[in-house]
């Protein structure tokens, strides 16, 4: 990497400049005026070039800086899978599950680590050899079963916060239950 510009004794690659030095420069070249009231020691800088409010939304004024709206926000679910902090096992849909279901367990994910969801839409037959209830959710896809990988202290106080669960529960086996069904707890 070859150094270039000497920019206020600091150095850097030829393409690269410090902000503090940008900023410097534009206080240098910008007119400064007189604070009301105040003498010669205060002086407030003048940014003559940036455009007016009015003027923010003229694509020839902004160039090609996004139009608010035209973004769209990546899921939180989708991209706690693609980035590990949620694991999903082979056999448990999430696609079925509801959208604020999905969002509490990102949300989770982001607070308390690393979440494995075991199980989620369950057949008849399955439900029957999991040992689940008759009416379980599970059928419905409402429900899920997780697994927090690192501290749980807290995680069940969490999760009893939010509206968007109904049904909680943790196991023996550490695995704990969520569904969107009444607020209870077994």
């Amino acid at each position: 990497m070859s150094t270039g510009s000497d920019c206020r004794n600091h150095r850097f690659p030829r393409e690269t400049i410090c902000a503090a030095c940008v900023a410097g420069a534009l206080l240098a070249t910008t007119p400064v005026a007189r604070a009301e009231g105040e003498g010669t020691a205060a002086l407030v800088p003048q940014y003559a070039s940036l455009p007016g409010p009015e003027r923010l939304k003229d694509t020839g004024v902004t160039g090609s800086l996004p139009r608010t709206g035209t973004v769209p926000a990546a899921p939180l679910f989708s991209g706690s899978v693609a980035n590990g902090r949620i694991m999903l096992r082979s056999g448990a849909p999430t696609g079925c599950l509801p959208t604020a279901l999905r969002e509490v367990v990102a949300d989770l994910s982001a607070r308390f680590g690393t979440v494995s969801i075991e199980s989620t839409h369950r057949t008849v037959g399955r439900n029957r050899r999991a040992g689940g209830a008759g009416h379980s959710l599970h059928l419905a896809c409402r429900a899920m079963d997780l697994r927090l990988h690192n501290r749980q202290r807290g995680a069940m106080a969490y999760l009893r916060s939010r509206p968007e669960v109904g049904g909680l529960k943790i196991y023996r086996n550490g695995i704990i239950h969520i569904d969107n069904g009444s607020r209870r707890s077994w």
